[in-house]
């Protein structure tokens, strides 16, 4: 026991890292069960599984993007699988992968901004990271994007290392470029940065590291390359016309505004979070934050190429979707997140530096943030419409159905458009056959929220169910029940087979 109070004597910056882990462990898994969300993209991704493990059926890709064309690699699909196995293929289980990935994100801000500047810089945004509600929200958000945060820290390291002359990263380089497809092609503007690193290098790698980077990136990409092949490159031409499209979206002055608009809204939540500031504020915090690398290099934080480089970075994504039309979305713009943590980081270590009150200011700030998300977190009450609710819902009816000995069934839906989705791989789990609602078959209608009607018999958190009021004779029932089963060959959309 003393060797161990000894050991932590000497390594003092463990122990406070030990502490930052368990704290993101607790926002990462505080009630995951009850405030699991399952809509769209649970139904989509428990399908996908299946499909894999069930059916047998190797995946090259998963689900369709919101870009027309193009689909998101199957890696994401692939890392699910142990988790639905360990959870008898209950989507539940999926929650683990978000924990990881969190805990290795968490990890991956000391490691990286320890060794491109300092322990002391490490640790403030490895607590950051681990706090932030923003940051939280993200980890324990299921979907296909849910590495980018992970991605965007590694890319970062290697970026600045390269700009250093140090290539040993450029296998890693070719790696994060190859997982790009996997987790969102939004990721794509950002390689802009990677001549501006190899420019500041003033050197070009040798041969074993160029071979190194091109086996690496190689491997990661021959899904992609594999699919596109197979299917003609039907996604690069997806891409292309997506890119050339004019039909669509609006570029220019207003598209940019509604790049930075969406940014600085990112900025707000990743510190602020639960709380807000007015929107005309969003991009002076913006540009305070980012201005504030003139006192970095006034200093000796962080070299002037590696701010030009940061940038570069910046500049390539708001450039790229000001003259995209493509549709955005504010987790497009995820990835730049490494770049605002990082320069607050420096300042507070900056802050730090410059003595004892400084120290004080900085625990005093960094104690207020844990402290109000705490209480914030376990005090909030999420609305309930999430993965308890919508599974008791289809385990009610399964045992209904079981006691009414009903051979099939149809369901319908009393919400909003867009709301009538997470349902479906519960009634998978629970073998229940459905058809097409109709006259000759007993009806539930599922309502979300429950007030929208008053004839919902039964309630599971904020969604009612309205059981079957007319009940067609047997013969009819077991006539209209010899069709398919209608929850197995409906498309479903976002997924291809």
């Amino acid at each position: 026991m003393s060797s161990v109070i000894s050991y932590f004597k000497k390594k003092p910056y463990l122990l406070v890292l030990i502490f930052i882990l368990i704290i993101g462990l607790f926002f990462r898994t505080y009630k995951i069960v009850e405030r699991f969300e399952f809509a769209h993209d649970g139904d989509l991704y428990s399908w996908i599984v299946k499909d894999i493990v069930v059916n047998h059926h190797f995946r090259l890709i998963g689900q369709l993007t919101s870009v027309p064309g193009i689909f998101i690699g199957g890696l994401f699909y692939y890392l699910l699988i142990p988790f639905f196995l360990v959870s008898k293929m209950d989507p539940i289980g999926v929650f683990g992968l978000g924990v990881l990935i969190g805990v290795l994100t968490i990890l991956s801000y000391y490691f990286i901004l320890t060794k491109l500047f300092n322990k002391t810089v490490g640790i403030l945004a490895a607590f950051l990271h681990a706090v932030l509600l923003s940051t939280v929200g993200f980890d324990r958000w299921i979907v296909p994007t849910l590495p980018t945060k992970l991605w965007a820290i590694w890319y970062f390291y290697t970026l600045i290392m390269i700009s250093r002359g140090n290539f040993s990263l450029l296998p890693i380089l070719g790696i994060l470029i190859g997982l790009i497809w996997h987790i969102h092609i939004a990721l794509l503007p950002a390689l802009l940065a990677i001549p501006a690193a190899l420019f500041f290098a003033r050197k070009l790698p040798n041969l074993k590291q160029t071979i190194l980077f091109f086996t690496t990136l190689l491997i990661t990409s021959s899904p992609l390359i594999l699919f596109e092949v197979k299917h003609r490159f039907i996604q690069t031409q997806g891409l292309f016309i997506n890119l050339s499209s004019t039909k669509e979206g609006e570029i220019g002055l207003r598209k940019l505004m509604l790049v930075l608009e969406m940014i600085s809204k990112n900025t707000e939540n990743l510190f602020l979070s639960p709380q807000s500031i007015p929107s005309t504020l969003r991009l002076p915090f913006l540009f305070i934050i980012l201005s504030s690398v003139f006192l970095l290099i006034k200093y000796r934080q962080i070299k002037i190429r590696e701010v030009l480089i940061i940038f570069i970075w910046l500049a390539s994504i708001i450039l790229f979707f000001s003259f995209s039309r493509t549709q955005i979305s504010e987790y497009y713009f995820a990835n730049l997140e490494v770049i605002l943590l990082t320069i607050v980081s420096l300042i507070f270590a900056l802050l730090i530096k410059s003595g004892k009150p400084g120290l004080g200011l900085t625990v005093f700030i960094f104690g207020l943030i844990l402290v109000k998300n705490i209480l914030f977190f376990v005090n909030s009450n999420p609305y309930q419409i999430g993965y308890l609710d919508r599974k008791a819902v289809t385990n009610f009816i399964e045992q209904d159905v079981k006691i009414q000995g009903y051979p099939c069934i149809g369901i319908t839906y009393i919400t909003r458009p867009g709301e009538n989705v997470g349902f479906r791989y519960f009634f998978y789990l629970n073998k229940l056959h459905l058809v097409h609602p109709s006259i000759d078959v007993p009806v539930y209608n599922i309502v979300i929220p429950e007030e929208l009607s008053k004839e919902v018999k039964y309630k599971f958190g904020h969604i009612g169910i309205i059981p079957p009021t007319k009940i067609p004779p047997k013969e009819t029932i077991q006539k209209s029940c010899q069709t398919p089963n209608t929850n197995l060959t409906d498309p479903m959309w976002g997924y291809v087979d």
